[in-house]
């Protein structure tokens, strides 16, 4: 392998996580292909960056970097979740009692 193999390897992988983004929301099934896709390039871009000889530290550090924003990204998407979770979680825990509490007195009085 040649460092344009990792070239065209980061391209592609650019390719579908661009083509991921700029497809409709109610495309499912391209959706799922490019999300497929962009996991099976992503792996082929770690392999190469880790094992190919004669790339270049310019190219190695550009999919890393890659691979890094990619993970981040994800990263933040499962933490805006969690955190949406969580509150919805203490937002039930608040209100239940204060419901409950007016639905007694309504009923005393």
């Amino acid at each position: 392998m040649s460092t344009v193999d990792l070239m065209d390897e980061i391209e592609s992988l650019e390719y579908w996580r661009g083509r991921r983004r700029r497809l409709s929301w109610y495309r499912f099934a391209a959706r799922r292909e490019a999300k497929v896709m962009t996991r099976r390039w992503e792996q082929r871009v770690r392999e190469a960056v880790l094992s190919q000889r004669g790339a270049s530290f310019a190219s190695r550090v550009g999919a890393g970097l890659l691979l890094a924003r990619i993970g981040l990204q994800r990263f933040r998407f499962r933490a805006k979740l969690v955190a949406m979770t969580l509150a919805a979680v203490a937002l039930a825990v608040l209100l239940v009692p204060l419901l409950l509490t007016l639905l007694l007195l309504t009923q005393i009085f």
